[in-house]
């Protein structure tokens, strides 16, 4: 009726109940006391062989606890890998990222400088473009100087000019001058030029003389360069002067010179003009105001 023991196997599940209890308790009296698990099996170890136990059996048990220390310590030693691996992994990815961000910054600054990624059917003139103004002042720059450049080079050509004592009826001259020539400056070279029909002039300074060009008295300060470029009119809204340009050869070498052919420059004293400025043709004379062209 009944099933024959087996002594071994009866030893067999005494040991795994013993072995059992003993996994159990490190848990329990770790949280209870806040020991190490060694001290734990330890303690336990000492629980379990109060007493007479035999030899083998204290062997056995001691076995026992020895393997469960080294399996906790081997646990520990495989845990503390594992966090380290995991925060190695977790440094490397932020190290990636940070590079990916600064990749990605740096990528988005070029296609900036290189005006890429526009919708160029935008208007975008009125957001601020730091490659758009610095192109704006670059060619302002370039324009500014070309414009420099072109009226230095206005003011060194040749001009000539007609002019003669104003109560004269005959005696034309005429002076070939650069247009930075100031009317004050041709003044005296004109004063120079005549001056062997008219030797009285010799008493006047530039300053003492006046010239009137088509009705208009000349401004002493500006230079013919300055009455041509502003266009200055009469009272009649015709130009001043009226040139034509020639080219003519000086010492075996040609150059253009502007000519004007329609208009005489005329001089007088500045003291009689005031004296006679109410006698025709002196009451239509006009004093150029620049204002008007400035």
């Amino acid at each position: 009726m009944f099933k024959d023991i087996d002594i071994n196997e009866i030893e067999k599940l005494k040991k795994d109940k013993e072995l059992l209890s003993l996994k159990r308790a490190p848990t329990n009296i770790k949280e209870r006391f806040g020991q190490s698990n060694k001290d734990i099996l330890d303690e336990e170890f000492k629980q379990k062989t109060v007493g007479l136990v035999t030899r083998e059996e204290f062997k056995r048990k001691r076995e026992n606890i020895d393997n469960l220390v080294v399996a906790d310590m081997k646990q520990k030693e495989e845990e503390e890998q594992r966090k380290k691996l995991q925060l190695k992994q977790k440094r490397k990815e932020e190290i990636h990222k940070k590079a990916t961000l600064l990749s990605f910054d740096l990528d988005e600054e070029q296609q900036n400088e290189a005006g890429y990624g526009k919708d160029t059917t935008v208007d975008t003139t009125y957001l601020p473009d730091m490659n758009r103004e610095k192109k704006i002042e670059e060619l302002t720059k370039k324009y500014q100087e070309q414009y420099l450049q072109e009226v230095q080079n206005q003011k060194a050509s040749f001009i000539d000019i007609k002019f003669q004592y104003w109560e004269a009826s005959s005696g034309v001259k005429t002076l070939r001058i650069k247009k930075s020539t100031t009317v004050l400056e041709f003044v005296e070279l004109a004063r120079k030029e005549i001056i062997r029909d008219f030797g009285f002039l010799r008493e006047f300074s530039p300053d003492d003389l006046i010239i009137v060009a088509n009705e208009m008295i000349l401004p002493h300060k500006l230079s013919f360069y300055d009455l041509i470029a502003y266009k200055v009119k009469n009272r009649s809204e015709n130009l001043i002067f009226n040139f034509e340009r020639v080219k003519v050869q000086v010492k075996g070498q040609e150059y253009e010179v502007e000519i004007e052919k329609s208009t005489t420059v005329r001089i007088i004293e500045k003291y009689k003009y005031e004296k006679i400025k109410h006698i025709y043709p002196c009451s239509i004379w006009e004093n150029v105001d620049m204002s008007k062209y400035l």
